[in-house]
């Protein structure tokens, strides 16, 4: 182990890849100790960019390993190359995609601003020989350009990019104060709005770490906004007011019936196949807002679990 390069952890490069799962680490390992590191590990100034795990594994088990090394001129740009490489991946979740798109954005609107924080080109340049231009005619680096460039390269409008841009420095806040929280919102665990994802970053780390206990105590894949939202008001259950009524005599029992509640459900559903169906056939889902289609997926995906769940304990019977 002595003799293995000794590499930098960087907790801001390593939290941008999407964690493996435990059996894919495990399998991840089995390769590695059957076959070697094939993959070499990339590296900028001796601080990993890519390849935390074949490091880790590689470490325990005395495996010799290779690096890459790249150059990059700043923070910005290994952040942004992160965010670029990981978006080609398939396995990273929507959450996760709309938070490296908006990281990305942002990164290099930074390394533009550094590059020229005045907004000078060669004709506004004060140092240049050519005439100067007057101020209003500066031409800065723009940014709309930086997002449909972007835009183009994940297929949608430059004006999402910026709306994740929003997003992601929303749940930077949240980062900074309730990681955890994050990580369960990048993995699809809790299930939130990008506009509820506004509202979440202003509370305050006691606050946000009720949210995440709540969180982590639901049994369920994920947990959706709405079912956390009276813990984040901090409202109290409003009391029902109580109906006095006449104390019901035996002859106004109903007989009481084991299969009523199956029947009104198994009549019920019908009627949710034909609203989706009738969705699906009169909507155009490209002219359809990202936030509209987020909220039917959530809603979909909720009725996804319970429907698993149900089927579950009728089979058991």
């Amino acid at each position: 182990m002595n003799n293995l390069p000794k590499l930098i952890i960087s907790e801001e490069f390593r939290d941008l890849i999407r964690p493996l799962k435990h059996s894919e680490f495990i399998q991840l390992e089995e390769n590695i100790c059957k076959d070697g590191c094939l993959q070499p590990i990339v590296i900028w100034n001796g601080t990993i960019v890519d390849g935390h795990n074949r490091y880790a594994i590689c470490l325990k088990h005395n495996i010799p390993f290779n690096v890459k090394n790249m150059t990059f001129s700043c923070k910005d740009e290994v952040i942004a190359w992160i965010c670029k490489n990981q978006l080609g991946r398939r396995n990273i979740s929507e959450e996760t995609r709309h938070y490296l798109i908006g990281r990305q954005y942002e990164s290099e609107k930074n390394i533009l601003r550094s590059k020229n924080p005045n907004g000078y080109n060669q004709y506004t340049d004060p140092k240049s020989t050519k005439k100067h231009t007057p101020i209003k005619y500066r031409v800065s680096p723009s940014r709309h350009t930086t997002a449909q460039r972007i835009a183009d390269e994940n297929h949608i409008t430059h004006g999402t990019v910026q709306k994740y841009a929003i997003f992601t420095k929303a749940l930077d806040e949240i980062y900074k104060k309730e990681p955890e929280l994050t990580r369960k919102i990048l993995s699809g665990k809790y299930k939130i709005s990008h506009k509820n994802i506004m509202a979440l970053s202003e509370l305050s780390a006691e606050e946000l770490r009720k949210i995440n206990k709540r969180v982590e105590k639901n049994n369920l894949p994920y947990m959706r906004y709405s079912s956390t939202r009276r813990a984040i008001e901090n409202k109290p259950e409003e009391a029902k007011p109580v109906k006095l009524l006449r104390t019901p005599s035996i002859k106004d029992m109903p007989e009481y019936d084991p299969d009523s509640t199956i029947v009104e459900l198994s009549l019920t559903i019908p009627s949710w196949i034909s609203s989706i169906k009738r969705m699906e056939n009169n909507t155009n889902l490209d002219n359809v807002s990202d936030t509209a289609i987020g909220e039917l997926e959530n809603a979909l995906l909720d009725l996804h679990s319970i429907i698993e769940l149900m089927l579950k304990r009728l089979r058991e019977n």
